[in-house]
């Protein structure tokens, strides 16, 4: 029976408008943040949610949560006021993420001086599977602690972008061994 209900619920969502179907995603993705009980701040017209996280020990990031064009996107700015000399291997760094990620984009701006890396999603995978919202978060920043980190190593170190990237799949390859 449950099975059943569930079933139906799902098609009842599909069948729903687009902006029907935007609202519940909103609904839930605003619950998941009230429940958790996380510092955050909601902006109804934008259909955006603001979220602190700490990035990285004692550093903390600001997270963005917005649903628009279908989709569900995740944003968090990892470096602010990049180093101009540190520029052409911020866009080498991003690239080696970015062929790296099946899901997002670390995009640099040169103009304004950032890091970001963003994310996205169908909304209807969030409608049919309201989890999926928190799946998607905890993904989103996982990944940005790893970016984070490497930036770091980039920007403070002075570390070639293609030792960063192999440190970073040979720490990952062993946390898959410790599991």
């Amino acid at each position: 029976m449950k099975k059943i209900l569930a079933f139906l619920k799902k098609v009842y969502r599909l069948s729903l408008n687009y902006n029907k179907q935007e609202e519940l995603v909103w609904k839930e993705l605003k619950k998941l943040h009230s429940e958790a009980d996380w510092n955050f701040g909601v902006y109804e017209k934008e259909k955006s949610v603001e979220t602190t996280f700490e990035i990285s020990e004692e550093v903390y990031g600001t997270y963005y949560y917005t649903i628009y064009d279908r989709s569900f996107h995740c944003k968090v700015k990892i470096i602010e006021n990049v180093p101009l000399e540190s520029a052409t291997d911020s866009f080498i760094l991003a690239e080696h993420f970015n062929n790296l990620l099946r899901n997002g984009v670390v995009i640099v701006n040169v103009n304004k001086q950032y890091v970001e890396y963003h994310s996205k999603s169908d909304i209807l995978i969030h409608l049919l599977y309201p989890g999926e919202i928190h799946s998607q978060l905890l993904r989103h920043y996982n990944v940005s602690k790893d970016i984070f980190w490497a930036f770091q190593k980039l920007i403070k170190e002075n570390e070639a972008p293609a030792f960063i990237i192999a440190d970073l799949l040979k720490m990952n390859d062993e946390e898959q061994e410790d599991k």
